[in-house]
């Protein structure tokens, strides 16, 4: 029996391993080299929150905190790649760096380069592919921030405060500055639905989605768009577009910018709606070990947005029927429709 040390599968394993941990360092050291050269003529800022999108969303509000409590400095925000376009525009924004690894990113929390650095991530949720650890974050352990109480001090913005140790007072509206990057030919007038999350607990059935979304078309006479990345649904229907892994997310935030309603469950795009302010209805249940959670802050927290909490589990369980009386509350049956 061949050895394992012989193993052309565990060879390129480590071929892959030692070629992340290179290429981690090269990140680190150029960005710990330009922080460096740039903190000469003025303090600068670091704020880490590579992922998720509706989380990067959702902490928009805390730019500008930061800009009243670091006048002078310069601001520097590391995420992934796919979330660049969310915030290379925006005007207290001086850099956006595209974040190369959870391990680069852990060497800059141990060995941070900034003036002032903040980890927006809690800890235990973030794990290295190679290595095995997990991203850790010293503030949110000294403030007892942790992946099973986050929702217990408010919204999401709330925890992101609490971690640049400023205090939070008020419901603060998210903003998003983008520019219109159009390549679509869209209706006029049209709905947004959105119903995949990063996490199953967090959807709405899909045979219930077909039902509304056939029941919407035929009472409204309006067409639905769907957004989202992967698993799109498989509907033939002239009102029904499908843009379904077709858009970047600049695109699709472009898309819901100028949807007339959003329906659809906790996740980033309903984050994205938020910041738009587009009039919704959202569908939530118990998530984790958390029930009436409001994962938003702004115009959806103070009522934009019907916030549906399922009073009897996930929000996989609420009944057709009940969403469809929510929305005729939000949506008035046209008297056409009545006879």
């Amino acid at each position: 029996m061949a050895s394992i040390y012989l193993s052309k599968s565990l060879w390129e394993y480590k071929f892959r391993k030692l070629s992340y941990w290179f290429s981690a360092c090269i990140s680190y050291a150029q960005l710990h080299l330009s922080v460096r050269l740039a903190r000469i003529s003025q303090p600068v800022v670091g704020i880490l929150l590579a992922e998720h999108l509706g989380d990067i969303v959702a902490a928009e509000p805390i730019i500008a905190a930061l800009r009243i409590k670091h006048p002078k400095a310069r601001i520097v925000w590391i995420a992934k790649g796919l979330y660049q376009g969310l915030l290379e525009k925006h005007p207290h924004i001086d850099q956006v760096i595209i974040e190369n690894s959870i391990l680069a990113s852990s060497w800059i929390c141990q060995h941070s380069p900034f003036t002032h650095f903040y980890n927006l991530h809690m800890n235990e949720l973030r794990l290295d592919p190679y290595f095995k650890f997990s991203l850790f974050n010293k503030q949110a352990e000294k403030i007892g921030l942790t992946k099973h109480n986050y929702y217990e001090r408010g919204n999401l913005l709330k925890g992101i405060f609490d971690l640049c140790d400023i205090p939070y007072r008020e419901s603060l509206q998210p903003k998003l500055y983008l520019g219109k990057e159009k390549s679509w030919d869209l209706p006029a007038k049209y709905w947004v639905i959105h119903r995949k999350s990063n996490g199953a607990d967090r959807e709405w059935q899909d045979k219930h989605w077909i039902a509304l979304i056939d029941q919407v078309i035929a009472t409204y006479d309006i067409s639905i768009v769907e957004v989202g990345a992967s698993d799109g649904l498989a509907i033939k229907h002239p009102k029904f577009i499908s843009m379904v892994g077709k858009t970047s997310v600049v695109e699709m935030a472009n898309i819901i910018s100028e949807a007339q309603f959003f329906i659809g469950i906790d996740s980033g795009p309903a984050h994205i709606a938020n910041a738009y302010e587009i009039p919704g209805l959202l569908l939530l249940g118990t998530y984790k070990n958390f029930k009436n959670h409001m994962p938003f802050s702004g115009s959806y927290e103070q009522g934009r947005a019907m916030i549906y909490h399922n009073p009897a589990g996930s929000s996989a369980g609420i009944p057709f029927e009940t969403v469809w009386q929510q929305l005729s509350n939000l949506k008035p049956i046209p008297a056409t429709q009545l006879a």
